[in-house]
């Protein structure tokens, strides 16, 4: 976890001249690079950073947009983090095991007796704590450092939380607030924002993928008002699309369908229509196929 001896100060206020953004009032490029250079350090250079302007998201559904939770917002900086390769090697794990069982029967309240696999709930946990909890504490943690960075700055920021994680399950959010949690639908796209961000392209599997790890990564998101200067779009496509469609033809829930075409900043992306209901229902065993197959921007074997 970052240290919390990261001292947060406030960036030095002179500007450098930038560029008329579309919204009116010139970009930030030394602001820009300072709180690039703040992530970089705190995520020990392994953070990728982008930014993009705020009228990047005026096809964003009304509700969604950046302006919806600030409204004279500027721009989205955007953090990524990747997830390693050897925790797409999962349904490997403790193969031959001799104390944790492939497979083992219990009998349940209504003692009715079922089967259920010690190891690949082991495997689940393994992968779900790498890929998602322990990424997702350092990527909020850095986006609330970062937040902070540019108030100090002088500019109004906020960061969203990582979509879904352990606050969407906690009893006292979902008694209190949320009687019956949304579904399949976060406030703020971190996928999107990414892509509009310069960081990567959407795949035909719905997930984002990058040019240095394919769809391994995790990200999140800091609103701000601060005029930064923005990185272009990934121009050229990532996703290898229906000449390879790995991530289709390995789900184990069947749960894509046709592809179809939607604008991100004004770019095109394809992706493959998704059955929800379906990925959910073969979320535990699938062992999350449509990542690890995945050639894009595979560093291992």
């Amino acid at each position: 976890m970052i240290s919390p001896g990261s001292v947060v100060s406030t960036p030095d206020t002179q500007q450098v001249k930038g560029r008329e953004g579309k919204r009116g009032g010139k970009e930030d490029g030394l602001l820009t690079d300072q709180v690039k250079g703040f992530i970089e350090r705190i995520s020990h250079g392994l953070a990728a950073v982008g930014v993009a302007p705020a009228d990047r998201f005026d096809e964003a559904p009304p509700g969604h947009g950046p302006t919806a939770f600030i409204p004279d917002a500027k721009a989205v900086v955007v953090i990524g983090l990747p997830i390693v390769e050897g925790l797409m090697n999962l349904d490997r794990f403790m193969e031959g095991s001799g104390v944790i069982k492939e497979e083992d029967v219990y009998t349940d309240k209504a003692g009715t007796t079922k089967t259920w696999s010690p190891r690949q709930a082991l495997r689940n946990h393994i992968e779900r704590r790498g890929s998602h909890e322990i990424i997702n504490i350092e990527l909020q943690t850095m986006s609330m450092y970062a937040a902070i960075f540019l108030e100090n700055a002088g500019f109004k920021s906020i960061y969203l939380p990582t979509t879904y994680g352990q606050t969407f399950s906690w009893p006292g959010n979902i008694n209190r607030d949320l009687p019956r949690a949304p579904q399949w639908f976060g406030p703020f796209s971190h996928r999107h924002a990414a892509v509009a961000a310069g960081l990567g392209r959407f795949g035909l599997s719905n997930l984002l993928l990058t040019p240095q790890h394919g769809p391994r990564n995790r990200f999140v998101s800091i609103i701000t008002a601060a005029p930064l200067r923005s990185d272009p779009m990934i121009r050229g496509p990532l996703c290898l699309g229906e000449n390879c469609s790995l991530c289709i033809t390995n789900c184990v829930g069947r749960a894509f369908g046709e592809v179809h075409e939607f604008k991100v900043g004004g770019q095109v992306n394809r992706m493959a229509r998704i059955d929800r209901d379906a990925c959910l229902k073969g979320f535990d065993a699938c062992y999350k196929k449509c990542m690890t197959v995945c050639p894009v921007g595979r560093k291992t074997v």
